[in-house]
């Protein structure tokens, strides 16, 4: 095997893995969100208590997420 061929491997490979770290963003945000609003929601219903638990639940679920796309930018930034 060349090195220009083995080169070209292991910078395909690094991409592949930056892409699979990168794709768990979206996935964490989204489930972030839900547990939040799903925990909220639950809080609502099942605990009688307002409607403004679940708009508390779906802020903390966002902020969450927020906060894993932060400390997943940091991390591939550096």
């Amino acid at each position: 095997m060349d090195p220009s061929s083995q080169q070209k491997r292991n910078s395909t490979a690094e991409t592949m893995r930056t892409l699979g770290g990168l794709s768990t963003v979206g996935l964490t945000f989204v489930f972030a969100v839900m547990i939040g609003a799903g925990a909220g929601y639950m809080l609502m219903t099942y605990a009688g208590l307002g409607s403004w638990v679940f708009f508390l639940g779906f802020i903390l679920g966002v902020v969450a997420g927020v906060l894993n796309l932060y400390r997943t930018a940091k991390r591939f930034l550096k």
